[in-house]
């Protein structure tokens, strides 16, 4: 092990670091509802900044540990205003995400062709206006596991990727205090493309997440809705650097 960990340390990392800017947009809607105060949510398109990285030890003596890996990011928007599903009602809200795991990727020809993850993350509106009494707002923090695997294929130097995960979600606060029976799951599916000059890289991405919800309420609660539909749609253009 000390053997192992002088080896590490001896040869440095391959780190990925970038900067992303886009745009996101997240919906939320309830079905087969019967309380009115339960429209439903929309936040429009934001734009959003943040950072990413991603590490792995590029010893080139550890066939199996070379290729696995760290990664994390972290996002925010900027305030905006956003409206009640039927568009009657305006608030202002801030989005803040962020993930980190372990990636595996299998390589050829010094190419990665496909990669294995399991992380680990958030997903928080924060909303700063008065809230009215009866409408629920998606205030609070989605957190969840996702296991995940990619696929890639080069044409050139352009490398064009497809990802699809399964969150877990732990932790959902704005529905679990309302719907304390409800189930809950959720996907993800990705696209990007990138490209390499040099130790710059380009990438333009896009991502799909869907968080569905079964309610099982009761006819005691104060609300009662069938289920509930938590989309998150997003596109990314990020500017990076190989160490």
């Amino acid at each position: 092990m000390t053997a192992l960990l002088c080896l590490l340390l001896a040869s440095g990392p391959a780190l990925d670091a970038s900067f992303t800017f886009g745009s996101s947009m997240r919906r939320l809607f309830f079905k087969d509802r019967i309380t009115p105060t339960l429209v439903g949510w929309q936040s429009g398109a934001v734009a959003v900044w943040g950072l990413s990285v991603e590490a792995y030890p590029a010893t080139g003596r550890l066939p199996v540990l070379d290729d696995i890996g760290a990664y994390g990011w972290y996002k925010r928007s900027t305030h905006s205003n956003a409206l009640t599903a039927d568009g009657t009602l305006e608030f202002s809200t801030q989005e803040i995400s962020w993930e980190a795991g372990l990636r595996w990727r299998a390589m050829s020809q010094g190419r990665e062709r496909a990669a294995v993850s399991m992380g680990y993350g958030t997903l928080r509106d924060d909303f700063s206006s008065a809230r009215l009494p009866g409408f629920l707002l998606p205030a609070g923090t989605i957190q969840y596991w996702k296991p995940g695997v990619e696929g890639k294929i080069w044409l050139g130097p352009v490398a064009l990727g497809a990802g699809a995960a399964y969150m877990l979600v732990v932790r959902q606060d704005f529905l679990s205090a309302y719907f304390p029976r409800s189930s809950k799951g959720g996907i993800e599916a990705s696209l990007r493309a990138s490209m390499a000059v040099g130790k710059l890289g380009l990438m333009l991405s896009g991502r799909y997440q869907r968080f569905w919800y079964s309610l099982n309420p009761q006819p005691y609660d104060p609300y009662v809705a069938g289920g509930a539909l938590d989309e998150h749609f997003s596109i990314d253009l990020a500017c990076g650097y190989h160490l």
